[in-house]
C-alpha cells in the first residue's frame, strides 16, 4: 500500500510539474495574452470559410449530414474542452476535457429564405466573425450554410485563439474532413468528463508546476543568456533595424464591424511570376499586397512617405508541442510602399523579410515561454488597457499572412470543399488583414477590413488584382 502511494504521489508530482494531467493542459503565456486581447472590437478568434460542391442537394440533405459528420468528429479533435482559471489567477488557466456536448449549441444552421450569393455570404460571415466565442464557454462553433449560389454550400467555423494558432487551426480542418479514399478515422473516445480539482488542489498543482518552470528557466539561464547577447547584437547593426510603423488616418481604435471579401488565385500563377523575378510565393504575395495597400492609400490620400509596416507570423511548432496552443513568432517586415518601382519594392521587400526570418530565429532562442507566479493577470491588465486606449499591440498598419494548407481535396460528408478561406482578425489599431491559405492548386485569400475604415472589403480585393495585373505586364515587358 506505501508503495502505492509513493507512486500515485509520484505520478501527480510529474504531471503537475509538467502541466499536464488526465487531459489537463496548461495555457501557455502566449495563449493568455489571446484571451487578454479578446475583446468586442478584436475578438481573437481563428476562422475559416470553407465551402463545398452540393450540386443542388436539398439543403436539408446538407445540413443534416453536415451536423452528423460534424458531431461524430468532434471526440477526435482538441475542440472538447473547456477552458478554466487557476484560484486567485496564480497560474495560467487550463483546458479541460469534455466528454460529450450539446450538439445544438456549437453546430448550428444558418437561417436563409433564399440561396446566399457570395457577397450574401461574405457579409454574413463578416458579422459572425465579429461574435464573440464565450471564453467560459465551448472554444468553437461551427455554422452551416446549406445554400450558396453556384451549386455550393458552406461552413463558418471559429475557435478561440487561444486554443489554436494558424497551423493548429488546419490541423483541426484536417481532423474534421476526409482526404480522398481515407479509411473512417480512428482515434480516443473520451468516456467522462474531466474532472476539475478543487481549490486546494489546484492550488498545489499550480505551485508545484511554477516551481517547476522556474526550475527549467534557470538549468537554461547560461544559454538564455547567450541568446539574448545574441539578440542584442543583432538589434544594433543599423543595417537590421526595423522600419518604424508610420501612423495612419487609418489607424485608431477599431470599430465592431467588419466588411470581409474572398479571392481565390492560381498557385501556378504566382509561381511562375515568383521564376520570373526570382522569388519566392510568399515574396510575390508580399509585392502584391504591398502594390494594393499602396494603390489603396494613394486613392484615398494617406499614403506616407515612410514605408508602411506589415505584421505577419512565423510558426516554430514542432510535433513534440502538439496541434494545441500557440507557437508563433511575430514578423514585422515593411512593405516598400514609398517605392514606385516593384522590382525595387521587390528588392527592398526580400531584404527587410530576411532580416525578420533572422531576427526570429535568435528571438526564438530566447524565448523562456514558462509562465510566473500570477504572470497570467499581469498580461491581461497590460492588454485589456492597451485595447481599451486603442493602442497596438505589437508594430504593423495591416497584416499580410501565409499560412499552410492541404494540398489534395478534402471532403465533409462525402461533400468536395472547394473553398478553404481564412476569415482573419484585424489587429488592435489595424485596418486590413489578409491571409493567404493554400488549397489543392489554388490559394485562398481572405480579406478582412475595419467596416468603418475600410467599407467594403471588395475594393481592397479590386487593388490586390489590379497589382497582380500589373506585375504580370510588367514580367512580361521584361
Amino acid at each position: 500500500m506505501l508503495a502505492l502511494v509513493r507512486r500515485r504521489s509520484a505520478a501527480v508530482l510529474g504531471a503537475a510539474l509538467s502541466g499536464k494531467a488526465d487531459g489537463v493542459i496548461r495555457l501557455r503565456p502566449d495563449d493568455d495574452y489571446m484571451l487578454a486581447v479578446h475583446h468586442p472590437t478584436t475578438p481573437a478568434q481563428i476562422g475559416a470559410l470553407l465551402t463545398f460542391e452540393s450540386a443542388g442537394a436539398p439543403a436539408e440533405q446538407f445540413a443534416d449530414a453536415a451536423r452528423c459528420h460534424l458531431a461524430g468528429r468532434l471526440p477526435l479533435t482538441p475542440l472538447l474542452r473547456l477552458r478554466r482559471s487557476a484560484p486567485a489567477h496564480i497560474d495560467c488557466d487550463a483546458w479541460f476535457e469534455l466528454a460529450d456536448i450539446d450538439v445544438d449549441r456549437v453546430i448550428t444552421v444558418a437561417g436563409q429564405d433564399d440561396e446566399f450569393s457570395d457577397d450574401g455570404l461574405h457579409d454574413r460571415t463578416a458579422q459572425w466573425a465579429m461574435e464573440q466565442l464565450d471564453p467560459e464557454g465551448p472554444p468553437f462553433h461551427f455554422i452551416v450554410v446549406p445554400r450558396v449560389a453556384g451549386g455550393r454550400s458552406a461552413v463558418y467555423l471559429r475557435t478561440l485563439h487561444a486554443l489554436a494558432d494558424g497551423v493548429g487551426f488546419q490541423s483541426i480542418v484536417r481532423d474534421l474532413t476526409d482526404g480522398e479514399g481515407d479509411a473512417p478515422p480512428q482515434g480516443p473516445r473520451r468516456g467522462r468528463d474531466e474532472r476539475i480539482p478543487g481549490r486546494v488542489e489546484w492550488l498545489v498543482r499550480s505551485g508545484l508546476a511554477l516551481l517547476g518552470d522556474s526550475w527549467r528557466a534557470r538549468s537554461t539561464r547560461a544559454e538564455q543568456a547567450h541568446a539574448r547577447e545574441a539578440l542584442a547584437a543583432f538589434k544594433a547593426d543599423p543595417a537590421k533595424k526595423r522600419a518604424r510603423t508610420p501612423k495612419l488616418e487609418m489607424g485608431g481604435p477599431n470599430s465592431t464591424s467588419r466588411s470581409f471579401a474572398t479571392l481565390t488565385v492560381s498557385l501556378d500563377r504566382l509561381q511562375r511570376l515568383g521564376t520570373a523575378l526570382q522569388a519566392t510565393v510568399n515574396d510575390v504575395f508580399l509585392l502584391v499586397g504591398s502594390g494594393a495597400v499602396r494603390g489603396f492609400l494613394s486613392e484615398i490620400g494617406d499614403l506616407p512617405d515612410e514605408p508602411i509596416v506589415a505584421n505577419a507570423a512565423r510558426s516554430y511548432r514542432r510535433p513534440e508541442h502538439g496541434e494545441i496552443g500557440n507557437r508563433i513568432i511575430s514578423l514585422h517586415p515593411h512593405l516598400a510602399t514609398h517605392l514606385d518601382d516593384p522590382l525595387a519594392r521587390l528588392e527592398a521587400i526580400q531584404t527587410s523579410m530576411a532580416a525578420e526570418i533572422e531576427r526570429s530565429r535568435l528571438q526564438e532562442a530566447t524565448m523562456d515561454q514558462s509562465a510566473t507566479f500570477f504572470s497570467a493577470r499581469k498580461i491581461r491588465k497590460l492588454a485589456a488597457s492597451r485595447v481599451r486606449d486603442g493602442g497596438m499591440m505589437t508594430p504593423g498598419n495591416v497584416t499580410l499572412s501565409n499560412v499552410p494548407g492541404p494540398a489534395a481535396p478534402r471532403f465533409l460528408a462525402g461533400y468536395r470543399m472547394v473553398g478553404n478561406y481564412p476569415t482573419p482578425i484585424v489587429g488592435s489599431g489595424r485596418f486590413l488583414n489578409v491571409t493567404m491559405r493554400r488549397y489543392c492548386d489554388g490559394l485562398d485569400m481572405g480579406i478582412m477590413t475595419d467596416a468603418e475604415k475600410v467599407a467594403d472589403a471588395r475594393l481592397i480585393r479590386r487593388h490586390i488584382e489590379s497589382a497582380l495585373e500589373q506585375l504580370e505586364q510588367l514580367v512580361a515587358a521584361r
